[in-house]
């Protein structure tokens, strides 16, 4: 509450100040007669570009130097396209430190914490942007956030199956700050890395089924491909024939059903250990192949469920090569 009454007037303040900034910068110093003499020489305007996004069309004018980001991969799409954040989110709701696999280009942006699901407003006003950057889960605070500062949206593109595409989203986001040629040239080097990586893999384990397993507080959940492109498409590794279809991100699965999914490889998500030790002691657990053959490989979450983006999904592959060839 205190936050909201603060931002009521903040805002306008700022406004009547800039206005007031503009009205002396116009007045004209008086010459020895008294009067100011020729009009003030006009400085050129900025160039002014209207973008359509995913919550509605916003004027920016210039290239924006000052640009807030809102959400980690956000935040990796910028770095990828050669800008640098002043300010972005920690890595997590529980966490108050950059993303692990960003933070080291980070050294000069401010940390603004975790921006879902409410927005700190002051903390973006503090940073005196020129632009931010939000995606789908800040539409409620997106006419707050244009109060502050010119707000562009974009959320994941999918595919026509619910696939989440990276190179897609990418592309969109570059093109709405002027920077497609070089989200180009870093795709083609994701390209690259990923080729090799497939080659690699392929080689490895051949057509052996790979699952995506998620231990929650509440439940056991199956993912399908739709978010995890780095797996069943960069990498193309064989997914059980079980998997959920890829118009839902996951299915809640009980331990029962795990012996007839029976996959070759499992990518484990820990959420509780406790729960996770306690499914580890079952003897249907311990007769999948997976397990007998050790082939269970725990991952982190803020790489695997918050990236997004050509670092964060280059240090996917580089995970996938390490755990299934080294």
């Amino acid at each position: 509450m205190y936050r909201q009454h603060r931002m009521k007037w903040i805002v306008p303040l700022l406004l009547m100040t800039f206005m007031i900034g503009i009205a002396a910068g116009c007045a004209g110093k008086p010459n020895a007669s008294g009067d100011t003499g020729a009009a003030p020489k006009q400085e050129p305007t900025a160039q002014e570009r209207t973008v359509k996004h995913l919550l509605g069309e916003t004027v920016i004018k210039g290239e924006p130097s000052k640009i807030v980001s809102l959400h980690p991969w956000l935040t990796d799409f910028m770095l990828s396209m050669g800008l640098t954040p002043v300010a972005a989110p920690s890595s997590g709701p529980n966490s108050n430190k950059f993303s692990w696999y960003l933070e080291d280009k980070l050294t000069a942006t401010k940390n603004i914490g975790w921006q879902i699901p409410q927005v700190n407003l002051e903390s973006v006003l503090a940073a005196e942007p020129d632009l931010i950057v939000a995606n789908q889960n800040h539409e409620k605070v997106y006419g707050q956030l244009s109060q502050i500062a010119p707000t562009i949206a974009i959320e994941p593109l999918k595919d026509d199956k619910g696939n989440r595409k990276m190179r897609e989203t990418f592309l969109a986001f570059a093109q709405m700050l002027n920077k497609e040629a070089q989200a180009k040239r870093a795709i083609a080097g994701y390209d690259e890395h990923a080729k090799q990586a497939k080659e690699q893999v392929k080689q490895k384990i051949g057509n052996q089924t790979v699952m995506f397993l998620r231990v929650t507080d509440k439940d056991l959940r199956y993912y399908s491909p739709a978010l995890f492109e780095v797996l069943y498409s960069d990498l193309a590794l064989t997914p059980p024939p079980s998997i959920p279809d890829s118009s839902k991100s996951y299915e809640a699965l009980s331990i029962e059903k795990l012996p007839e999914i029976n996959p070759d490889h499992i990518f484990l998500l820990v959420e509780n250990q406790d729960k996770v030790t306690e499914i580890e002691q079952l003897s249907l657990w311990k007769q999948l192949n997976a397990v007998k053959n050790g082939h269970v490989y725990k991952v982190d979450y803020d790489l695997w469920f918050q990236g997004f983006g050509p670092i964060a999904n280059e240090k996917m592959l580089d995970d996938v090569v390490k755990k299934l060839v080294q």
